[in-house]
């Protein structure tokens, strides 16, 4: 079994990773290991055992899947997480 890093790029140019993501598949169907659910039109992904993640399939444009070469890294503290992404937070009126 490999672990992975898998990259959701989407065709806004932000992107989503998920990290040490254990996988027997080969190269093509590692992503299938990084996504907890999937249809013909959504990709659902648990992002840091807390949050699921709704993706449009049709707003993936590239996925890559980066093989990890250590068991140094693996053991890492590594989150998954947004790149790009605009956080907004709410304002408080005073």
């Amino acid at each position: 079994m490999n672990t992975y890093d898998v990259t959701f790029h989407t065709v806004d140019g932000k992107s989503l990773v998920k990290r040490n993501v254990q996988s027997e598949h080969n190269n093509e169907r590692v992503w299938e290991d990084a996504v907890e659910k999937f249809d013909a039109d959504h990709l659902f992904i648990r992002m840091n055992d807390a949050t699921l993640v709704s993706i449009v399939r049709s707003a993936v444009v590239r996925i890559d899947m980066t093989e990890l070469p250590s068991e140094e890294v693996k053991k890492q503290n590594r989150r998954d997480e947004f790149r790009d992404a605009i956080y907004t937070m709410g304002q408080i009126g005073l």
